[in-house]
């Protein structure tokens, strides 16, 4: 006997690997070949990949064991109060094992019914009856490949359960039990799924997909299992979550004795959980008690036998070759009975993407649960949080983050998710596109209302959730406002993904065509993904903790619509609209042709690398009692400063080709007008000469609208005691902006805007975005309506630093310029004001207006026009 059963193991071994690759093989679709490639070259792939999969497997069921250690803790407590007597226990008790039995049906379930349903065709048994295997041996042949297909994960079920139970315990006699009821379930479990799994793949067939009818029939079929395991994943995370409250407000309640009788005959799961409850004090419960749990275990014994032999059944139809093609005659014999019709109806190429997926959907659970995951996701999560008797915080800000963080948490990944399904879809064995005139623009269109769609209904679904809230309103806001940002997640995934694995020479396709390094690119694609949330979300709670929900729902909306923007300009490059016209794909090439599409992704990368030095110094918090004022400034400076130069000598030159192409060193100095030319000297009088007209409006001004205070300890005193709070080191942290912010917004942003546009265009359009800019302020807690003033008189200056460029070519005297406002302007606007509106009058006036018209009449006068 033992033979035979070793015998039966060793072939189930060899019938799995041969699932587990043709799976793989159905799946390449145009990439047969390339595949049957890799499995000759490395033989040990297809093992490699069934392992890898038995491990995930274990691993998942294995987290489950929490909620029994949590029940044994809550069991034993109630026991040891002699306030509660034991009857009191037995439901509640019973209901937390049960769920941990409960769950373990759903995990093998949700984990197994891909692959075991793939297996149920029975392909890959008929070779088997050319073997002197009786058809008994066959079937429990096919039933030892579906426990060979997940040992390791139901040897984990079996086995972690008394463990834990005996590492809490150390009851030899609960460690019995605990064992005994685990190899009961595990069995029941096991042979629930190859019943399920069987019922999937006879729906699934696409040899029976002919008609609307069937068509309805699959759809309705998956989705009755898609919401079963989702409701009960629902209700298992909800008992996990308030377990504790749970039991205490069920065992201080009396539970008359025909009740508790009646729900011990319930065999599953609430007759294993009774059991297990019993176990943990045994004589603690009269024989009163144990009748019920004694019966309904019987119950349960019998019926996973009879589950097991259904199971067995089941496999008859799998194994026996015969069986599968009576059932095929019959079906063909059904079909030829009537006449079929066939229709061809015209529809638009991206009507008929749509509709080939959804079809395609239907005839695949693991499709069809790329469309229904992310719809019940955040729900699952979600719904648990809201019925917990403690509740989320203390107040509506409390409620308000936590509840945000736990709805936005997931919308990158269910990006990632139906991104990767419905890409992926194009190389199944189902697509016969290859051979038809794709327009790749109308695919990848489709694919993207498919997608949007989808992440649409899922992130806007919880908030019927909050319809009765007071707060209604709030929420309602902050959903339409991040809703840019959620699809700048979608859209930003699928382009990655598409520039990542279906880039050719002269365009992009939808389908995988570079599968290199695959890992690598998956991480990256990964921590973009969960970048941009941080990003997006730091600012958000910055702006609501500083400036309140108005201000935050406005920033939310306004930045996600411009990251939309762009990446819809890059949606429009990667798939122009002209289907024969070859267009380099160079990202580079993208940001140079299209100079608005670069500019902004410049200023994005300024803003990043400027939250950078706040991370990167984030380790001094713990020793920054013992570091000097001075030392601390220092450090900040030399961090920020090296940063920007890694940012806009290296990554923009090298990286990006900014802003004409790949430079050299010395090429790049000479492009954006940094290197010394024979007009230095003129240079840099214009430089001084306009810094002396600012000192001098500002100082006329000051008097006129307030009043001016001379006092040289503005940039001469001592840090950290100075009026200014930097005193001398004004001279030094100043560089940063002198520097950095003209080479940034002249050297290499107005060069790439000249490429396309005027000089007047590129003056007017640089000199607001350099304003603009300075709104960012405002996450550094600054005033709004400072801010507001700083932005204007910024542009106003930034029109005189971009007219000296322009006409002279070079970023010297816009250098000093700016050094020498930012370090020694500040002793001219030491001014007390009696109101607001003289300070706004004062800034936009002295020093915006006036020292811009002055500053261009001098650089008109003096710098010659050149010929172009």
């Amino acid at each position: 006997m033992a033979e035979k059963r070793l015998g039966l193991y060793k072939l189930a071994k060899y019938t799995n690997l041969e699932i587990v690759m043709e799976s793989q093989v159905q799946s390449s679709g145009a990439n047969q070949a390339k595949l049957l490639e890799k499995f000759k070259k490395n033989k040990g792939s297809i093992k490699q990949q069934a392992f890898a999969m038995k491990i995930a497997f274990a691993v998942m069921l294995f987290f489950v064991i929490g909620l029994p250690i949590s029940a044994y803790s809550q069991v034993k407590y109630a026991i040891s109060n002699p306030a509660i007597t034991p009857d009191r226990i037995l439901i509640p008790g019973s209901i937390i094992f049960g769920a941990f039995f409960f769950m373990q049906l759903i995990y093998l379930t949700m984990l197994g019914m891909f692959p075991i349903s793939a297996m149920m065709s029975g392909e890959a048994f008929r070779w088997y009856e050319t073997l002197p295997i009786s058809k008994e041996r066959l079937r429990k042949l096919g039933f030892m490949t579906v426990f060979h297909n997940m040992d390791v994960g139901l040897i984990v079920m079996i086995l972690a359960f008394p463990i834990a139970m005996f590492i809490m315990s150390l009851n030899i006699f609960l460690t019995l039990i605990a064992a005994l009821i685990s190899l009961i379930n595990v069995l029941f479990s096991f042979s629930v799924l190859v019943l399920i799994a069987g019922r999937i793949s006879r729906v699934l067939k696409v040899s029976e997909a002919a008609s609307r009818k069937a068509t309805l029939i699959r759809v309705f079929t998956m989705l009755s299992y898609v919401i079963v395991i989702f409701s009960a994943s629902f209700f298992i995370q909800w008992i996990v979550i308030s377990a504790g409250d749970f039991f205490t407000s069920l065992s201080s309640s009396e539970v008359p004795y025909i009740v508790i009788f009646l729900i011990g005959l319930i065999p599953f799961p609430i007759a294993p959980g009774y059991v297990m409850t019993m176990a943990i004090e045994s004589t603690s419960f009269s024989f009163s008690l144990w009748l019920p749990v004694i019966i309904g275990m019987m119950i349960f014994v019998l019926l996973a036998l009879f589950v097991y032999k259904k199971a067995l059944k089941a496999m008859r139809t799998v194994t026996s070759s015969a069986s599968i093609e009576v059932k095929q005659a019959t079906s063909l014999k059904k079909t030829q009975e009537k006449p079929v019709e066939v229709l061809i109806e015209a529809r638009t190429p991206i009507k008929a993407y749509i509709r080939k997926d959804l079809s395609t959907a239907t005839r695949d659970i693991q499709t069809f649960m790329f469309i229904i995951t992310p719809l019940i996701l955040p729900l699952i999560i979600f719904i648990p949080f809201l019925v917990t008797p403690i509740g989320l915080g203390e107040s509506f800000l409390d409620d308000y983050f936590i509840t945000w963080m736990i709805l936005t948490l997931y919308q990158p990944m269910i990006s990632m998710m139906i991104t990767s399904g419905f890409l992926n879809m194009e190389d199944t064995g189902a697509s016969i596109l290859s051979s038809l005139p794709i327009h790749t623009r109308d695919q990848a269109k489709a694919k993207l209302l498919l997608l949007g769609s989808i992440q649409t209904v899922s992130f806007f679904l919880p908030l019927m959730l909050f319809i009765g809230n007071p707060e209604f309103s709030s929420y309602l806001l902050t959903f339409i406002s991040y809703y840019p940002v959620v699809l700048t997640f979608l859209l930003s995934m699928f382009q990655m993904k598409i520039r990542f694995f279906g880039r050719m020479k002269y365009k992009f396709v939808v389908e995988e065509f570079n599968t290199e390094k695959k890992i690598t690119k998956w991480i990256i694609m990964f921590a973009v993904q969960y970048l941009i949330f941080l990003a997006f979300n730091l600012m958000s709670g910055i702006l609501l903790s500083f400036f309140g929900l108005g201000i935050m729902i406005l920033a939310s909306f306004l930045g996600g619509i411009l990251a939309l923007g762009v990446l819809l300009l890059s949606f429009n490059s990667m798939f122009p609209k002209e289907m024969e016209k070859r267009q380099t794909i160079s990202i580079r090439e993208i940001f140079r042709k299209h100079p608005i599409f670069g500019t902004v992704n410049l200023l994005v990368l300024y803003l990043g690398f400027l939250f950078l030095p706040g991370f990167i110094e984030l380790p001094l918090i713990f020793i920054i009692e013992f570091i000097p004022l001075i030392a601390l400034l220092f450090i900040d400076f030399f961090v920020i400063f090296g940063l920007m130069a890694l940012l806009w000598i290296f990554f923009v030159r090298k990286s990006l080709g900014l802003p004409n192409g790949k430079e050299s060193l010395k090429e790049y100095i000479n492009t954006i007008g940094l290197k010394p030319d024979r007009k230095i000297v003129r240079n840099i009088f214009l430089g001084i000469s306009c810094s002396i007209i600012y000192f001098i409006s500002t100082y006329i001004t000051g008097n006129i609208f307030g009043n001016y205070i001379f006092d040289l300890d503005v940039i001469f005193g001592n840090p950290g005691t100075s009026i200014s709070f930097y005193g001398w080191f004004l001279f030094i942290i100043m560089l940063i902006p002198g520097i950095w912010e003209e080479i940034s917004f002249r050297g290499v942003i107005s060069t790439l805007n000249l490429r396309k546009y005027s000089r007047t265009t590129v003056l007017i359009l640089v000199s607001i975005l350099f304003g603009l800019f300075h709104f960012f302020n405002l996450l550094a807690g600054s005033s709004l309506v400072l801010t507001g003033v700083q932005v204007v008189y910024a542009a106003l200056l930034g029109f005189l630093m971009g007219y000296l460029f322009i006409k002279t070519k070079s970023l010297i005297p816009s250098i000093i310029l700016h050094y020498l406002i930012d370090s020694l302007g500040q002793l001219f606007t030491y001014v007390i004001f009696d109101s607001m509106v003289d300070l706004v009058l004062f800034a936009i006036i002295g020093v915006g207006i006036v020292p811009s018209i002055l500053g261009m009449l001098l650089v008109k006068i003096v710098v010659k026009e050149e010929s172009r």
